[in-house]
């Protein structure tokens, strides 16, 4: 099947797409921002929203936000004093 013929086939399926869901998904891969990570809610993030996101944490540590060694959250997380 050459190109043309292979685009057509996917317009028609894509045409009959009731989904949001999946055509979210496939304007994220067109436009070439993929999924990479998900939130605790599950919210889906892009690349370029997982690096704002990093990005906006890096900050908050630079102005001084508070923050923990790993140490520190498994014994948190274990319930673990010091």
């Amino acid at each position: 099947m050459n190109i043309e013929a292979y685009k057509n086939k996917i317009i028609k399926k894509l045409i009959d797409v009731q989904d949001k869901t999946i055509l979210e998904k496939i304007d994220t891969i067109l436009n070439g921002d993929v999924i990479v990570a998900r939130t605790i809610e599950g919210k889906t993030l892009t690349k370029s929203q997982y690096v704002e996101h990093i990005e906006s944490i890096s900050e908050s540590v630079a102005d001084g936000a508070e923050t923990y060694t790993s140490e520190e959250v498994k014994n948190h997380v274990l319930g673990k004093k010091k």
